[in-house]
C-alpha cells in the first residue's frame, strides 16, 4: 500500500483536520472501488468477504481499552470509555458488537461456518502489529489516539456506511433482506455512530490539537498509519477471494487479552506516555 507523504506538523487546527480529511477521503475512494464487487459478488464471495470484517470488530474492544487506560483524565478518556461500554453492550453480552455481527453473518449466509477459524493471518499480523505498539511506551498517547481513536471510532462508520451501500446492491441480499438480522449495521450507518464520530473529532481537537508541537505530529502519524492499515485490510480481503493460496489463522470471539510477565524489578518502570 503506497503510503502518502504529509507534513503533520502544523499547529493550525483547520490545516490539521483538512489534511486529515484528504487522506480519509482518497482512502475511502480507494475502499469503495473494492466494494462495488459485492454488489455483484455470489453468496459464498459474499461471506467471504463480510466473514472478514468481524476479525477487526473483535480486535477493536481490547484497543480501545488499552487507549482508555492510556489516556489522562479527561472527556476524552471519559467518552472512549463510554465507547467502550457501547461496543460492550452496555451491560449485555448479546448487545456486544462483535455479537451483533456474528448475527449478521450467521442470518446472511454463514450459518454453518466455524467463524473463529477464517481469519486471513496477514490481516491478523496487521491487527496484532496494532496491538504492538498500542501498548508499547516507545508511542505517546497522540500517537495511539490517532491509531485508534481518530482511525477507529472517526473513520469505522465512514468505511461501514460506504460497504453498507453496496451491500444492499447484492441481488442475494436484496432476495432475502427481510432474514437478514441488521442490528449491527442500524448501529454503524445510522445517528449513534455519527454522533459518536462526531464528538471523537470535537474532543481531539480540544485535548490534544490544541496542544500544538509533537503532539499534533504524532496524532497525525498515527492516524495515516491507520489510513495505511485500512487500506491494506480490505486490500488483502478481495485479493483473497481470487486466490487459491491464503493463510488463514484462528481469532478467538474474545481476543483474550495476554499479559506478558514482566522482569523482575521493573513493576514500576514502564508508564505509557
Amino acid at each position: 500500500m503506497h503510503k502518502t507523504d504529509i507534513s503533520w506538523s502544523s499547529d493550525n487546527a483547520d490545516q490539521f483536520w483538512r489534511m486529515a480529511d484528504t487522506l480519509q477521503e482518497q482512502t475511502v475512494e480507494r475502499a469503495s472501488e473494492l466494494f462495488s464487487f459485492v454488489e455483484t459478488a455470489s453468496p459464498e464471495q459474499l461471506n467471504a468477504i463480510l466473514i472478514q470484517y468481524r476479525y477487526f470488530t473483535v480486535y477493536y474492544i481490547p484497543d480501545i481499552a488499552i487507549l482508555v487506560a492510556r489516556l489522562k483524565d479527561g472527556k476524552l478518556r471519559s467518552f472512549m470509555a463510554d465507547v467502550l461500554f457501547d461496543e460492550l453492550g452496555r451491560g449485555d453480552p448479546a448487545g456486544a458488537h462483535p455479537r451483533l455481527y456474528d448475527d449478521f453473518l450467521r442470518s446472511l449466509c454463514s450459518q454453518n461456518e466455524e467463524l473463529d477459524a477464517l481469519a486471513l493471518a496477514d490481516n491478523i499480523d496487521m491487527l496484532d502489529g496494532t496491538r504492538t505498539k498500542l501498548v508499547s511506551n516507545t508511542t505517546s498517547n497522540a500517537y495511539a489516539v490517532g491509531l485508534r481513536g481518530m482511525g477507529g471510532e472517526c473513520v469505522c462508520q465512514i468505511y461501514l456506511a460506504k460497504l453498507y451501500e453496496h451491500v444492499i446492491k447484492n441481488p442475494y441480499v436484496q432476495r432475502n433482506r427481510e432474514s437478514i438480522d441488521w442490528k449491527f449495521w442500524d448501529l454503524h450507518i445510522g445517528e449513534h455512530d455519527i454522533e459518536h464520530r462526531i464528538r471523537t473529532r470535537q474532543l481531539i481537537n480540544e485535548e490534544i490539537i490544541q496542544q500544538g508541537g509533537a503532539a499534533v505530529t504524532d496524532l497525525g502519524l498515527g492516524y495515516q498509519e491507520s489510513m495505511t492499515s485500512w487500506g491494506l485490510f480490505w486490500s488483502n480481503i478481495f485479493a483473497a477471494i481470487r486466490s487459491t493460496d491464503v493463510k488463514r489463522t484462528r481469532v478467538a470471539p474474545s481476543c483474550n487479552f495476554q499479559l506478558q510477565t514482566a522482569p523482575a524489578g521493573a513493576a514500576h518502570s514502564v508508564a505509557l506516555s
